[in-house]
């Protein structure tokens, strides 16, 4: 069992690490050092999941009024936090993983977000940025 959960850890912290560099191909900007910088504000998993919380109110706002260079970065922002709810989180067995598969949908929906944000198509921002709130909702229930 220990070898499953220690595969399962290895590819998602692979697959947030990697998330960064594929949704941001061709850019010149220094995301990782931003990222980084809001792993060590959150003190517990809960802090960290209250500044996801508040990126996402923040990313609601950027999508209503179609900002889509601030959705970029409030995206960045959020991507922090959620490796630091990861890192932080003391779960064990079956919630570890429902928390870590429910991470990973975040984060993957933060990337359909960024993607229809970059293509300036509000209607799909919309769509994605609801299917954003939905997994957050996955992510709070998991951390219960």
């Amino acid at each position: 069992m220990k070898i499953k959960q220690l595969l399962l850890t290895t590819s998602l912290i692979a697959a947030l690490a990697a998330f960064p560099a594929l949704a941001h191909e061709g850019e010149d900007h220094n995301h990782e050092t931003a990222a980084k910088a809001v792993i060590f504000k959150a003190a517990t998993a809960q802090d960290a999941l209250a500044e996801v919380k508040a990126s996402v109110k923040l990313l609601a706002d950027d999508v209503e009024g179609a900002q889509f260079d601030a959705i970029h970065e409030d995206i960045e922002k959020t991507e922090g936090s959620i490796r630091a709810i990861q890192a932080k989180a003391n779960l064990d067995g079956d919630k570890k993983a429902r928390l870590e598969a429910s991470l990973k949908q975040l984060s993957a929906q933060l990337g359909k977000l960024h993607a229809a944000s970059d293509a300036k198509n509000a209607d799909k921002t919309k769509a994605e940025f609801k299917k954003v709130e939905g997994a957050l909702k996955l992510v709070e229930n998991a951390l219960k």
